[in-house]
């Protein structure tokens, strides 16, 4: 299985040349960077938690040698090699992957012919001892008294609503700034790397600033983003309207959905534009077995989005289903990458060893999830979830094998 992979790799993506691509800043070596590439990749696609548990398995003799190459590095070098490892190099790479998952018509819209891209903040760690100059810190209470915790957080540009859901690129947020300053930091470079790439950024309510809105329509994307906050004068005229405008009422397999769509609002002047609100309340009928015993519970839910679309591209229906779509990088973003890829573990605590693991990580979520479903049969896909699939990698490296997977060997 990683021989097929490693084939598929290189024969579709070039990823050897990729690798060897791959820079740092040292000036002399005995471990190559591509080698240290690898073993991070390798790392990821076998799901593995750690350099320790990476380093266990490239002591074994010979096995890992058709993957990382003759000279294998430490957990130690990992560290030592991502500190130093140049972030452009790795950015670089997720970048063609990306462009060319669209390219070859990998990548499948489920709202065609757009693309929705979602932006969120998420935190990977906390420790109260260890810490580094990027390092956030905040007070809490432990044990009745207040101490200082540190912890790193990022803010993540995700394809959502598609298939794959692609991790476009990642951003820290720097100490004394907030999510939405990086977030503007992040979408400023992803103007130069994906010019064309997606055509609307679904976000929380968080991001429903003028400043940071005006940014991403002069960038030239629309956006759909969650309003909740009652207090603001542009939430009580929409709750106004509400009262005097019928609905649209639109059935769905598990109940109703009604719309009201009100467009040309003027109330946030500091945006300088009308805007549009999208309201929905979905009534959905829920079957549950509690106690021996099948249950119906109706769930009633109110939604508020604010957007610039326009009606006659997208109509209520496509704002709600685009917003919600938004929870995608929550479950097939953060939840499978905390839960099954170690995203949230601290590999390394440097600010550019932590960045470099993400990146790629990414690469490697993007890579193993359209080779499982693309380049095996139905049957064993179907047969076995990925989190089995990625132990079969590991079960490939017992082999004896000769010589190397790569084109261009590390």
């Amino acid at each position: 299985m990683l021989s097929r992979f490693a084939k598929y790799l290189d024969r579709t993506w070039d990823f050897s040349q990729a690798a060897c691509q791959v820079r740092d800043s040292r000036d002399w070596f005995e471990i190559p960077t591509s080698a240290v590439y690898l073993s991070c990749f390798g790392m990821f696609a076998l799901r593995l938690p750690s350099f320790n548990a990476i380093e266990n398995e490239l002591r074994l003799p010979q096995r890992w040698d058709p993957w990382v190459g003759a000279r294998k590095p430490s957990a130690d070098t990992l560290g030592y090699v991502l500190k130093r490892m140049d972030l452009n190099t790795l950015r670089t790479g997720l970048v063609k992957i990306n462009h060319a998952m669209k390219r070859k018509k990998i990548l499948k819209s489920k709202c065609p012919p757009y693309f929705v891209a979602a932006v969120d903040g998420h935190e990977l760690f906390c420790s109260f001892k260890r810490c580094c100059e990027m390092c956030l810190i905040r007070e809490i209470e432990v044990k009745g008294e207040i101490a200082k915790q540190y912890y790193h957080r990022v803010v993540v540009l995700q394809i959502v609503d598609a298939w794959p859901c692609l991790i476009l690129d990642i951003e820290p947020i720097l100490p004394g700034e907030g999510e939405v300053a990086a977030a503007g930091r992040l979408l400023e470079r992803a103007k130069k790397l994906y010019p064309r790439f997606f055509d609307i950024l679904t976000m929380d309510a968080l991001y429903l600033q003028s400043p940071y809105l005006k940014k991403v329509i002069h960038w030239g994307w629309d956006a759909i983003i969650v309003l909740k906050q009652e207090n603001r004068d542009l939430y009580q005229d929409v709750e106004q309207l509400m009262a005097i405008t019928s609905p649209q009422i639109v059935m769905t397999p598990s109940g109703q959905t009604q719309h009201w769509d009100i467009e040309n609002l003027t109330t946030w002047s500091q945006l300088g534009q009308p805007v549009r609100v999208v309201c929905s309340q979905e009534t959905k009928t829920k079957r549950e077995r509690i106690a021996k015993t099948w249950q119906e519970n109706t769930q009633v839910s109110d939604w508020r989005w604010v957007t610039t679309l326009s009606p006659k591209l997208f109509d209520a229906s496509q704002v709600n289903r685009a917003g919600h779509a938004r929870w995608d990088e929550e479950t097939r973003g953060f939840m499978e990458l905390t839960q099954y890829w170690a995203m949230d573990h601290c590999f390394h605590h440097d600010p550019n060893a932590i960045l470099a693991c993400l990146l790629i990580l990414s690469q490697a979520f993007s890579l193993t999830t359209v080779f499982f479903q693309r380049n095996l049969k139905a049957s064993v896909f179907k047969s076995f979830s990925r989190l089995a699939l990625s132990r079969l990698f590991a079960d490939d490296l017992a082999k004896l094998w000769t010589g190397y997977f790569w084109t261009h060997p590390p």
